[in-house]
């Protein structure tokens, strides 16, 4: 067993006297003895969706798959922790622990190796910031198109992506999971009514306060979800009207530390047990409000920060990660934000209506020196739906990402047996700078009819 490290702040101050007063750790264990099941017997801790992915793509279930040990959960919950969620992949638990001698106590036991704090209530919280909307105006009908995509019409044909629609390729069928700080209004806004009454949102989760309703939290996923999922004729059409998806709430907006990064691990096991194909992370990590827990640009290298590890792993069991490259090039950071460094992420950064590079998209490459951003898409006055229900337009990498996100799930669509590193591919492959990648776009901006018209012996979507 490799040497046990206790990785803590004290510091003097009172604490908040709220639900975010308490110091949160990551329990990680040695192994998994005792755990209750198999990997014979998947279907007992993986849904069949999820299954069949792995099945498709040739992955072969593993220990890694295995919930935490149920043994080892309790005995930590005898010695006075509350265990908020495991972490099968990183094959322990955050909890809340509430004294240096409970931290003593759960280190004596033989199956833990390391106790990590991950929150820090004594640190001021910075709420996100609100985003800053503008005017849209819808642009003129095309008779050919399956949609008449209204002010989406620009984001969606500069990724030829109504190419696809108009084959039927809207994304049913696929499910994607997006994690973001909340979802308000998601319930009632217009651009939703088809996902409502089709039941295409099959589950939402919080793991930043599980007895919060999500439509009730932070407005930014819901204005994301408009740029995948929304199904307004004439007004406003997403990239994958049709797909299936699954809601949860892994960023807290009032405040930024490392924690969220286990959430968002969390989020992806959830996400992978639920059978969802692509992920959608417009969140993106490197400062937090204590600040021991920042990274350094060195921890950019794919495999560092526990959610780029987490974007691997996803990567691993066969989803197709889609993260925002970041928001950063204008402030002193300027680089790329991780889980977007991640091997298996694919970053987006942001361009234009002309396809140029808009001056804030965060850049590469990584710390290791790998093409990062991977693609580039319409992030600067991309058109949304606001919680208010009007239609209006917003800038950042976190609405790049969603277009790219829905587009690779009407690709795969119309692939579905392909793998994801095969779609992958095919939509670089499909990209502007494809031959000669730059740090600002990548590969630059994917074409989806050319990256469909790749795939050998196209199905009949009928």
């Amino acid at each position: 067993m490799r040497s046990k490290h206790l990785l803590f702040l004290i510091i003097g101050s009172i604490f908040f006297t709220n639900a975010y007063s308490q110091e949160k750790y990551f329990i990680a264990f040695a192994d998994k003895n005792g755990t209750q099941y198999s990997i014979e017997a998947p279907e007992a801790f993986l849904s069949q969706r999820s299954i069949e992915r792995r099945e498709k793509q040739g992955i072969a279930i593993s220990e890694t798959d295995l919930p935490v040990s149920s043994t080892y959960i309790s005995e930590v919950e005898e010695l006075g922790a509350k265990v908020l969620y495991p972490l099968k992949w990183f094959n322990g638990v955050v909890a809340e622990v509430y004294n240096e001698q409970m931290i003593a106590a759960i280190l004596s036991k033989t199956f833990v190796n390391e106790v990590i704090m991950v929150f820090d209530p004594q640190s001021k919280g910075i709420p996100l910031a609100d985003e800053e909307f503008f005017p849209a105006y819808s642009s003129k009908v095309n008779a050919e198109d399956y949609y008449s995509y209204g002010a989406s019409s620009e984001q969606v044909k500069q990724l030829n992506g109504n190419k696809l629609h108009n084959l039927g390729f809207r994304g049913k069928g696929m499910r994607i999971a997006v994690f973001d700080s909340g979802f308000n209004s998601v319930n009632v806004m217009s651009a939703f009514d088809s996902l409502r009454s089709n039941n295409q949102i099959v589950l939402t989760r919080d793991f930043v306060n599980p007895l919060s309703d999500i439509y009730s939290e932070h407005y930014h996923g819901a204005i994301v979800l408009s740029a995948m999922a929304a199904n307004i004729p004439g007004i406003l059409i997403g990239t994958a009207p049709e797909a299936e998806y699954i809601l949860i709430r892994s960023e807290d907006a009032n405040s930024e530390q490392i924690i969220e990064e286990y959430n968002w691990a969390a989020a992806a096991e959830l996400a992978d047990s639920l059978g969802a194909d692509v992920v959608n992370s417009s969140l993106g990590y490197y400062e937090f409000d204590a600040e021991w827990q920042n990274h350094l640009f060195t921890d950019m290298d794919g495999e560092t920060t526990p959610s780029a590890r987490a974007a691997n792993m996803a990567a691993e069991v066969g989803m197709l990660v889609v993260a925002s490259a970041g928001n950063e090039a204008d402030n002193e950071w300027g680089r790329i934000i991780t889980p977007s460094d991640a091997f298996g992420a694919v970053a987006v950064g942001a361009v234009d209506s002309n396809g140029d590079y808009v001056s804030f998209s965060s850049v590469g490459p990584s710390a290791d020196g790998r093409v990062k951003p991977d693609v580039a898409s319409r992030g600067y006055l991309t058109a949304v739906q606001r919680v208010t229900g009007e239609i209006s337009t917003a800038n950042g990498t976190s609405l790049s990402a969603p277009l790219i996100s829905g587009m690779v799930a009407c690709l795969w669509q119309a692939f579905p047996n392909g793998s994801a590193n095969e779609i992958y591919t095919n939509m670089v492959r499909s990209a502007s700078q494809y031959e000669n990648p730059t740090p600002t776009l990548g590969f630059g901006i994917p074409n989806f009819e050319m990256a469909l018209n790749a795939i050998p012996n196209q199905p009949d979507n009928s």
